[in-house]
């Protein structure tokens, strides 16, 4: 078996990083590919980066990636990694992959001082959440909910200006 090497995404791989991402959304449903490789520079590499990009090498290739960003849990006070996303390319798995993805993760979690490494995952994904349950992660009650398009710009239109300061 070939060896897994994780390393940070390059500049120059975006357009692989966007075309795993949009693999990912349409393996849970989620269709249309919004991801681009000017995208992927912007967010994952302009200033300031939206998300940290890895990437996992396995046979001189890129065969998975994952992108996470630090931020806060409340419920312990800590700093916190939020995984956005984690994807293996189909040939590669089995291999290590994904694991060696999610061991850098948390390692970059500790390193930043976080105390927790978080993520969501589809309900209907279940070799994903297989995998997260061999890994030892334990699924919390909490929902993830959210805004986009015109729902996330309806409720902003409400917004009074000096909200920030309420």
């Amino acid at each position: 078996m070939s060896a897994v090497r994780v390393r940070p995404a390059r500049l120059e791989e975006a357009a692989i990083l966007a075309e795993m991402a949009n693999d990912l959304n349409d393996h849970v449903g989620i269709h249309g590919r919004p991801f681009t490789a000017e995208r992927v520079r912007t967010d994952g590499f302009g200033a300031p980066a939206a998300f940290t990009p890895l990437v996992a090498d396995l046979d001189g290739a890129v065969a998975g990636y994952a992108f996470f960003t630090l931020g806060y849990n409340t419920d312990i006070a800590a700093r916190a990694m939020w995984l956005h996303d984690i994807f293996v390319k189909p040939a590669a798995r089995g291999r290590g992959v994904g694991r060696a993805l999610m061991a850098a993760v948390a390692a970059e979690t500790l390193r930043l001082g976080g105390r927790s490494l978080e993520w969501g995952v589809h309900s209907a994904n279940a070799g994903a959440l297989e995998f997260y349950r061999r890994l030892g992660a334990a699924g919390g009650e909490a929902r993830i909910m959210g805004l986009a398009g015109e729902r996330l710009r309806a409720l902003a239109s409400g917004a009074r200006s000096d909200s920030a300061a309420s």
